[in-house]
């Protein structure tokens, strides 16, 4: 959980939304048991991090119409035993879309380094082995080494114009994720290159191609003219290319980059969704009409989205001073 500090702060932020769920629990009931407030702070920060999921984050990777057809008519390919539900391998290859949207580089925050911003490469080999590395993985602790979140979610007001996307989905891949620090490796072994230790999954785990996933699910497969530039790698590449890559030159060319496309975008959501569906602790399960209880800043609860949880937690810019 500490491989870079965008997700090391995001634990952090999870940890402290739970501590103020626990304070406020304890506030409207004094006399409330040390278990029964753990297990009602528990429930109110999942509930609210999968409504998260399901009305803001899946809505910005995957087509509203694919989500709507789950939701309403059903998941068609992700059916796992009753009480075994699973992550499937095909999912664990789509969702790393998500390593092309990375920038090189990032303003971690705005005032964290000695009053000024801290700026630093995602990764940078040089590094290893630093008390306080001038890049942002994780692993390490100095006072600069935290996220000002207005960088990656938009707080609206003055704080607006300090948002910076991320890039596209597409097959254009940011230089320092093909040299990755061995510390970030959990093997600690090569290949470095991330792009590499992608597409060899493929091949480990003896996935099917893009195109074979495609028509399974009765959607029309690139053609062979869209990916021409796979020729020069591998001839068989251009009919029957490695899923990753495929999810990603689906995406550039169907979506403009900017969601999954239809074979990536269906994985992503028939698996979220289903997970939710077939958690029976889930909001989905115990209650299905709730919608959020927490403070948002503008708009009804239902509105409750990541800048809401990141207030909660105390992490928000104007909590932090950035």
């Amino acid at each position: 959980n500490d491989e870079n500090i965008m997700i090391a702060g995001l634990h952090a932020a999870c940890l402290m939304f739970h501590n103020h769920a626990v304070e406020l629990i304890r506030s409207q009931n004094p006399a409330i048991t040390d278990n029964e407030a753990y297990l009602q702070a528990r429930r109110l920060t999942l509930w609210h991090y999968q409504w998260m999921i399901l009305h803001e984050f899946l809505p910005h990777i995957v087509p509203q119409p694919v989500i709507d057809d789950v939701l309403t008519n059903g998941r068609h390919f992700y059916d796992p035993l009753h009480n075994e539900a699973f992550i499937p391998v095909e999912f664990q290859i789509v969702y790393r879309f998500g390593h092309s949207m990375v920038r090189p580089s990032y303003r971690a925050n705005l005032h964290g380094d000695n009053g000024q911003p801290f700026f630093g490469m995602i990764f940078d080999p040089e590094e290893q082995g630093t008390v306080d590395p001038v890049d942002l993985r994780g692993f390490a602790r100095a006072p600069r080494r935290f996220i000002g979140w207005q960088t990656f979610f938009d707080f609206g007001g003055a704080y607006s114009v300090d948002v910076k996307p991320n890039k596209r989905i597409d097959t254009k891949v940011s230089t320092p994720l093909f040299q990755l620090p061995l510390e970030t490796i959990p093997s600690g072994t090569p290949p470095v290159s991330l792009m590499q230790r992608n597409l060899l999954r493929c091949v480990t785990w003896m996935l099917p191609s893009g195109q074979r996933i495609a028509n399974e699910m009765s959607i029309t497969p690139l053609s062979s003219a869209e990916l021409t530039e796979l020729q020069p790698i591998r001839a068989s590449f251009v009919q029957s290319t490695p899923l990753f890559y495929y999810i990603l030159k689906e995406a550039e060319l169907r979506e403009d980059g900017l969601r999954l496309g239809p074979v990536g975008a269906r994985i992503v959501a028939e698996v979220f969704i289903g997970l939710l569906q077939l958690d029976p602790d889930s909001y989905f399960s115990v209650q299905p009409d709730w919608i959020p209880t927490l403070p948002t800043h503008d708009g009804p609860p239902e509105s409750f989205r990541m800048i809401d949880f990141l207030t909660f937690a105390g992490v928000d810019p104007t909590n932090r001073g950035q």
